[in-house]
C-alpha cells in the first residue's frame, strides 16, 4: 500500500482551484452574465493547464519511468487522474452552461443558433457575413493531393462534409479555420426589447454553403475540432544569434510544438474525426477528448454585456489615491505610499513616469517589464521620457510565457526611441516589478522606488488584485540601484541587508524568519505568521511551516491557487488554516507577515512559493518600513481572513463568500 504523502498533488490542487471557479459559474449569487465569463475564465485556464502543466508531464514520462517530481508524485498516474477530473469538470461545464442559456433567456437574452435564425434578422445577417465574416474564410479541401495543414493552437476549425446529389460520387470534405480576427459573438439588433446574440461559429455554419458554390451538393454540415500545443520553447544554443533573433525563432516553432489535446464535437461522424486524426498525425488518444459544438469557450470571457447592467457585477469605480494631488515625488518624500489594485486607478503609476519624464530634476529611469499591455500607456512614457533627455533602462524579460511576441515588439520599439534595453538575465527569469527614478536634489541624488507584486499592465491592472509600495527610503534605493547594476553587467552579485532576492537569499532568509517565530512560540510567547500567495508548493518551505505549526506558531495562509500543503492534520498542521478568495477580480497580491515577538515584520514580494521562483528567477520581496502602511496591510489582511474563515479547514481549501469580501476591502480603501 502506497504510503499516503504530506502533500498534496500540484496538478490536482490547481484543478480545485479551477473547480472554484467553474462553482462561481453555478453561483446564483453571481450576476448571470458574469456567470458565463466565469465559464470562460475556467476555458482559459485549462487551456493553459493543458498547454504547460500536462505537456511537463508528458515529457516527464520520456526522461524516467521513476517519479522525478520533488514530491515523489509519479507523472502517469497524475496523468490519469488528472483526464478523470477534467471530464467530470466538462460534464458539469456543459450542465453549467446550458442552464445559464436558459436562465439568460428568461430575462430576455436569447443565444440562438444557425437553426432558429428569425427570417426578420436574416437581412442584417447576411450584410454583416458579406461584409466583415466572408473575407475571412479560406476553406482547404481535405484530399490526397493537397498536404494536411498544421492546426494552430486553440485555433478552432470547422471540419465541413458535402454530400453528393449524386449517391454514387463520394462526400467532399474541407477544412475551414476561424479567424481570430472575428468577434465570437455577434450581436442582433434587438426586438420588442429583447437581446439575441449568435456564435459567429453558427453564423459561418448558416451559410457555409456560399463558399461552395461551385460543389454539387445537396447538404452541408459543420463540426468543430480544437487542438492545444505544448507551449515550451526550444532556445537553441547558438552564440552566433543574438537572443531576440533566438526568441522570435523559438516562438515560431512553438506553433508546431507537440498536441497535447484535441477536443471535437462529439456529434461528428466516426469516420470524419478519423479522417482527421489521420491527417493530422495524432496518434496518442488519452486527451483526444468529446465536447459540445463550441470551442474555445475562453472566449465566454468576451460575452457581451448587451447594455443590462442589471445582468453584471456593479461598477466600482476607481478610487484616485489622495497623495497623488499634487506633486508625486513632493508626496513620496513626506511618506511612503501604499497602492491598491484595482481599487486605486492604475493611472497613478503611469502618472509617476509621466511626470519623471517632464521632470527636469530627473535623471534617469530604471524599470523591469514582464507582462505589459498592448498599446501600453507605460511604454509610451517611457519613450517620451528618454525623447526629453532622460537615461531610462528597460528590462524585458523576453521569455515571459506566452507574452513572448509582444515583448520582442517593445523591445524593437524602446531601442528605436533611445531607451536601453536588457533582454533579461542569462539562465534567469527576471520576475520582479520594480520601477527606479533618481532626481536631482539639493546638489544629491535621491532615488524613489516602486515595488510591486503585479504587472506594469494597465489591462490586467484592471482584473487582478495587487500591491505596490512607494518610498523614498535611501537604503532601499540604494539596494534597487545594486540590483539594477547587477542586471546591467550580471558579473557583481552585492548582498542585500533589507531586500529579499532570489536566488540569492529567498529560501534562506524565509527560512529564518519562520524559525523566529518558531523560537518565540517554543518560549510560550505569541508567534503567528500570515501569508497570501498565488501558489504554494515548495516541499521544502512546508515543510518548515508544518514544524512550525507543531511548534504553536499560529498560521494564516490566503492561498488562491495550487496549495499543496494539507492544513489540520493531527500532530502536523493543526494550527494551519488555508483559505481562497475568487471573485469578480483575480486575487493576485503577494504579502507576507510575521510576528516577531510583538514588531511584525511585512513585506510586499512577486515570488510565490514554488522551487521556479526560489531558485530559477530574479525576485524581490521589499520590507514594509511604515508603521502606518504596516497596519493599513494588517487591516487588509484581518478583513481577508476574518470574512473568509469560519473553522479550520482539514484536507480541503475552503472556498467562501467572495463578493462580500471584496466589497469589504473596496470601502476599506475608500475610507482609507
Amino acid at each position: 500500500m502506497k504510503k499516503k504523502s504530506e502533500f498534496i498533488n500540484r496538478e490536482i490542487s490547481w484543478l480545485s482551484f479551477n473547480e472554484r471557479v467553474l462553482n462561481e459559474a453555478a453561483n446564483t449569487q453571481v450576476p448571470l452574465i458574469e456567470r458565463m465569463r466565469f465559464l470562460g475564465i475556467f476555458s482559459n485556464n485549462l487551456d493553459e493547464f493543458f498547454r504547460v502543466r500536462v505537456a511537463t508531464l508528458r515529457r516527464a514520462m520520456g526522461i524516467s519511468k521513476k517519479p522525478i517530481d520533488p514530491m515523489d508524485f509519479d507523472p502517469e498516474e497524475t496523468l490519469l487522474e488528472t483526464q478523470e477530473i477534467i471530464n467530470l469538470q466538462q460534464e458539469k461545464f456543459d450542465l453549467i452552461f446550458h442552464d445559464l442559456i436558459d436562465s439568460l433567456a428568461k430575462e430576455g437574452v436569447h443565444l440562438i443558433t444557425e437553426k432558429n435564425i428569425n427570417k426578420e434578422h436574416l437581412p442584417f445577417l447576411r450584410e454583416y457575413y458579406e461584409e466583415k465574416v466572408k473575407p475571412y474564410l479560406v476553406p482547404i479541401i481535405l484530399n490526397n493531393r493537397i498536404p494536411f495543414p498544421q492546426l494552430n493552437d486553440n485555433s478552432i476549425y470547422l471540419i465541413i462534409e458535402l454530400r453528393r446529389k449524386n449517391k454514387m460520387q463520394s462526400s467532399v470534405h474541407a477544412l475551414l479555420e476561424i479567424s481570430d480576427r472575428l468577434p465570437r459573438f455577434v450581436e442582433l439588433p434587438n426586438k420588442d426589447k429583447k437581446s439575441t446574440v449568435i456564435f459567429i461559429d453558427d453564423l459561418i455554419r448558416y451559410f457555409v454553403k456560399d463558399l461552395f458554390i461551385s460543389f454539387e451538393f445537396d447538404k452541408a454540415e459543420a463540426w468543430a475540432i480544437k487542438t492545444t500545443r505544448d507551449a515550451e520553447l526550444d532556445i537553441d544554443d547558438d552564440l552566433s544569434k543574438g537572443l531576440i533573433e533566438k526568441m522570435t525563432r523559438s516562438v515560431t516553432d512553438r506553433k508546431k510544438g507537440e498536441y497535447v489535446r484535441m477536443n471535437y464535437d462529439n456529434a461528428i461522424p466516426h469516420h470524419l474525426l478519423d479522417l482527421v486524426l489521420k491527417r493530422a498525425r495524432i496518434k496518442t488518444i488519452e486527451n483526444i477528448t468529446p465536447g459540445g459544438r463550441y470551442h474555445n469557450k475562453r472566449d465566454l470571457m468576451q460575452f457581451p454585456h448587451l447594455g443590462r447592467i442589471d445582468l453584471c457585477y456593479e461598477k466600482l469605480p476607481a478610487i484616485k489615491h489622495r497623495g497623488f494631488q499634487s506633486s508625486i515625488f513632493e508626496e513620496i518624500k513626506k511618506k511612503d505610499i501604499l497602492l491598491h489594485f484595482p481599487y486605486h486607478d492604475f493611472s497613478n503609476t503611469v502618472d509617476l513616469l509621466r511626470e519623471a519624464a517632464v521632470d527636469p530634476d530627473v535623471r534617469t529611469i530604471r524599470i523591469t517589464l514582464y507582462r505589459v499591455a498592448k498599446n501600453s500607456q507605460i511604454i509610451h512614457a517611457l519613450i517620451n521620457a528618454a525623447r526629453n533627455g532622460k537615461r531610462v533602462t528597460a528590462l524585458v524579460e523576453l521569455q515571459a510565457r506566452f507574452d513572448e511576441e509582444n515583448n520582442i515588439k517593445i523591445t524593437r520599439q524602446l531601442t528605436e526611441a533611445g531607451v536601453r534595453v536588457i533582454p533579461g538575465v542569462q539562465g534567469l527569469k527576471v520576475h520582479c516589478k520594480l520601477i527606479l527614478i533618481s532626481r536631482r536634489e539639493s546638489g544629491r541624488t535621491s532615488r524613489y522606488v516602486f515595488a510591486g507584486t503585479g504587472n506594469f499592465n494597465e489591462r490586467t491592472a484592471r482584473m487582478y488584485t495587487d500591491h505596490a509600495v512607494l518610498t523614498n527610503n535611501k537604503e532601499l534605493g540604494d539596494e534597487v540601484r545594486k540590483l539594477f547594476e547587477f542586471f546591467e553587467s550580471n558579473f557583481v552579485r552585492t548582498a542585500h541587508r533589507h531586500l529579499i532576492v532570489s536566488p540569492f537569499n529567498t529560501r534562506r532568509k524565509l527560512m529564518d524568519l519562520i524559525n523566529v517565530e518558531i523560537e518565540f512560540a517554543e518560549k510560550g510567547e505569541p508567534a503567528w505568521i500570515t501569508l497570501k500567495l498565488n501558489n504554494l508548493v515548495d516541499a521544502s518551505l512546508i515543510r518548515k511551516l508544518y514544524e512550525a505549526s507543531q511548534a504553536g506558531v499560529q498560521i494564516k495562509l490566503i492561498v488562491r491557487g495550487i496549495c499543496s500543503l494539507i492544513p489540520g492534520l493531527a500532530g502536523k498542521s493543526e494550527n494551519i488554516t488555508v483559505v481562497n478568495i475568487i471573485g469578480r477580480y483575480l486575487e493576485h497580491s503577494r504579502i507576507l507577515a510575521f510576528g516577531n515577538g510583538g514588531k511584525p515584520l511585512y513585506y510586499l514580494t512577486s515570488a510565490d512559493w514554488m522551487v521556479r521562483n526560489i531558485e530559477h528567477r530574479i525576485e524581490v520581496s521589499i520590507p514594509i518600513i511604515s508603521e502606518e502602511i504596516q497596519k493599513e496591510l494588517q487591516d487588509y489582511l484581518d478583513i481577508q481572513c476574518n470574512q473568509s474563515i469560519a473553522k479550520k479547514p482539514r484536507t480541503k481549501t475552503k472556498s467562501v463568500a467572495q463578493l462580500p469580501v471584496q466589497n469589504l476591502v473596496y470601502q476599506f480603501i475608500s475610507n482609507l
